[in-house]
This record gives C-alpha cells, sequence and structure tokens, in this order.
C-alpha cells in the first residue's frame, strides 16, 4: 500500500513538491487556505483548510493516516506543523525549534551563544519609535525589521532619522506584536545556503548568489547558481553555516540560511527551517546540480537517507522583472512564441495585464514576473535571463 504524505501549502511554489511525491510513489493529500490553488489540480486529495485550524489539519492527517508532514518555502504552517507532529509523532521541528527559527530575536540570541558571528542588534518592543536622540545613539546604517515576518517585508536599511522616520510604519505594520529589531548593517556581497540536514549531518547542496533592489528597501531581485567562491572560502562557509544549523537545533530538515561575506569572513543573517523560495531550492538547485531538494526534504521526512549525490554542473539564474513603478500598463505585446525559443529558458510568468498599476517592490509579494534560466555555467545561465528579462520589459507600454 503507498504511503501518504500532507503537504501544507498548494500555491505555485509547492507544485515540484508535490510532483515530487508523486515520483516517489507517494499518496499526495494537500492543504491550502484558498480554494483553487494550482496544486490541487495535480494533489491526489485536496482540502481548503483555514491557516489556524489545527483540529481539522490533524482530522485529515488521521482519516487518511499520513506517514508524514511536509512544505516547501511555506513559513505560515510552521508552528501548526510542528504541534501536529508533537502529537502524532511526525518527524519534523519541535516548537521550540520553529519558535526559535522564526523569531529573528531568539533566533540572534542563540547564534550569540553559540559564538556563531552575526549581527549585533537590540530588540524594540511596544511598537516604541525611536527619539532622534535615541536613535542617533546607533552606529549608522542599520537595518529594521520585523521578529517575524519574512519576503523582505518591513525590513530596510536606514541611514539618518528621517528615514527611520519614514519607513518605521511600514515595519511596525509587520510586526502583530509590535517588536522589532533594529540591528547593524552589515556590508558585503550575499548569499544563501541551500541545505540538507539528517540524522545529524548537513549537506550543503548549493551556494547561491543574490541579487537585491536598490537601499533602503532589500527585496532579492535575482538568484544565480554557482556562487563564484573559492574552495577556501566553501570551507568556511560549511562549518558557519553548519554550526548555525545546529544551534537552532534544526535537524532531519531543509533550511536556508542567508549570509554575507565581509572582510573577516562570513556572517549569518537569518535561516529558515525550510526549503529555500524564489524557486531557489525547488528549480534552480536542481537545474544545477541534478539534485532534487523537494524529494530530499520529503526522504527525511518519512526517516529515510536523502538522495543528495550531484548529477552535473550547470549554471541556473532566476531574475525578477523590473517594471516602471507608479505606471499604468497600457499595452503588452509580448511575442510568446519568440520568447519560447530561447533554448535554456526553463520557467517565466509576467503577472500582470493592461490596465494594472506597476507597484513599488517593497516586497517580494510586489514583484510582476520572472525568467528562470539553466546552463552550461552561471554566465551563460545569467545572459540568457538578462536576455529573457529584457525581452519581457520592453514589450510593456506604459500611459503617459
Amino acid at each position: 500500500m503507498k504511503r501518504k504524505l500532507l503537504i501544507f501549502g498548494g500555491g505555485q511554489n509547492q507544485m515540484s513538491l508535490i510532483e515530487a511525491a508523486k515520483e516517489l510513489e507517494l499518496i499526495s493529500i494537500v492543504i491550502d487556505p484558498s480554494q483553487n490553488p494550482p496544486g490541487k489540480s495535480v494533489a491526489d486529495y485536496f482540502y481548503q483548510v483555514a491557516p489556524n485550524d489545527y483540529q481539522q489539519t490533524m482530522q485529515i492527517a488521521i482519516d487518511h493516516n499520513v506517514s508524514a508532514i511536509v512544505t516547501g518555502q511555506m513559513e505560515k504552517p510552521l508552528k501548526l506543523m510542528a504541534r501536529l507532529a508533537v502529537e502524532l509523532g511526525f518527524i519534523f521541528h519541535t516548537p521550540e525549534i520553529i519558535e526559535r527559527s522564526t523569531n529573528k530575536y531568539l533566533m540572534k540570541q542563540a547564534f550569540i551563544k553559540a559564538g556563531i558571528p552575526c549581527a549585533k542588534g537590540a530588540l524594540i518592543t511596544d511598537a516604541k519609535v525611536l527619539s532622534s536622540q535615541e536613535f542617533l545613539s546607533l552606529k549608522l546604517p542599520v537595518i529594521i525589521k520585523p521578529t517575524s515576518s519574512f519576503s523582505s517585508r518591513g525590513v530596510y536599511r536606514i541611514d539618518c532619522y528621517d528615514s527611520y522616520l519614514k519607513y518605521i510604519d511600514d515595519t511596525l505594520s509587520f510586526c502583530p506584536t509590535g517588536d522589532y529589531l533594529i540591528e547593524d548593517f552589515i556590508e558585503g556581497p550575499e548569499f544563501s545556503v541551500e541545505t540538507i540536514s539528517f540524522n545529524g549531518d548537513t549537506t550543503i547542496v548549493q551556494v547561491t548568489e543574490k541579487l537585491i533592489t536598490p537601499y533602503p528597501r532589500t527585496v532579492e531581485l535575482g538568484h544565480l547558481q554557482p556562487a563564484n567562491i573559492s574552495s577556501e572560502l566553501f570551507t568556511s562557509l560549511s562549518v558557519i553555516v553548519t554550526r548555525a544549523i545546529k544551534a537552532l537545533g534544526i535537524d532531519n530538515s531543509a533550511a536556508h540560511t542567508e549570509v554575507k561575506l565581509t572582510a573577516t569572513g562570513f556572517v549569518i543573517i537569518e535561516i529558515g527551517p525550510r526549503l529555500g523560495g524564489d524557486f531557489i531550492s525547488s528549480h534552480l538547485t536542481y537545474a544545477s546540480t541534478g539534485i532534487s531538494m523537494d524529494k530530499a526534504a520529503i526522504q527525511v521526512a518519512l526517516g529515510e537517507e536523502p538522495l543528495l549525490k550531484r548529477l552535473q554542473n550547470r549554471g541556473s539564474t532566476i531574475l525578477y522583472l523590473m517594471l516602471t513603478e507608479n505606471k499604468v500598463i497600457k499595452e503588452i505585446s509580448l511575442d510568446y512564441d519568440k520568447l519560447n525559443l530561447l533554448e535554456g529558458l526553463e520557467y517565466w510568468q509576467l503577472n500582470c495585464k493592461c490596465g494594472d498599476a506597476v507597484p513599488c517592490i517593497s516586497d517580494s509579494s510586489k514583484r510582476m514576473g520572472w525568467v528562470l534560466t539553466s546552463g552550461k555555467d552561471k554566465t551563460s545561465a545569467y545572459n540568457l535571463a538578462l536576455l529573457a528579462k529584457k525581452f519581457i520589459e520592453q514589450s510593456i507600454q506604459y500611459y503617459a
């Protein structure tokens, strides 16, 4: 009899996870708050479940006698999943690990306790707005961020008090408890590290270079694999990332670690106790290494040793579109056939239509499309992504 897997989330970024379950000959039971997410069409069973409906979620797990629970890049269901794992005996993070890994202040405290290099920072509570005197006592620039948000929501680099006052309300809008962090800005290029941990051992599957918006915003606009770092730097990175993962207690799980390279070495920014978003784990890493992190995440959730043998060494890139902010789209004259003929263009999407106003990219949800490419190396994949991105952007005309 086929084993059954409960998958949290049926959105577009979960499709490869559902398909991986099928390839592993598992029955997929997918739950999602939306009525008709993309994953509904490929799931063996689908249920619309409110995000915090623990009782319905548990009943579905019991009724289907599921063997494991898993999600992709989703942050919101992690606490519920941890509770479910305790009550029904699934392999997953404990509630304490989830709390430590999703609260950026608690995460920072765990890093400091373990001697992990990280940005120094202070917790501001009760939605307090610092006075000019309090703010100017800080070493500028700083980063302000919510303690428990994601997708760059409410994260800004701040260089002066006027800028702080300009953006603090947006930061606080993502702070339901009124708590936020002010931490040192770390200068240097940014990377993410995609890992799988199994029975206490962590494997680095791939390292990703990051491209972000101009400051003060910090929204990711591109990811390139593999990162251009030396073998010596890779060794150093492996040590610090493995230590940081252990400091949080993450095991039998994927993890997505964000780091910066400074003049004195790598500094941990934060860690997600899950697969990386923006199609990094699902598409980019598979294209560059041949390793399915979706399958690996499922395998460790089942208590099985994951398949992490690298099958290829290629390049992959995702670039997000940069449309003209605050303009209304008049016409889209995109030649779909010509675009789809580009060899190495694996996946693309345009999330807008005529009449739409182009928003400011204040967080990841405001990005209006992307192109994802692969090539013999990172440079060829990146150049193709630039070409495809430009091709789409130039097809869009705006009202004056």
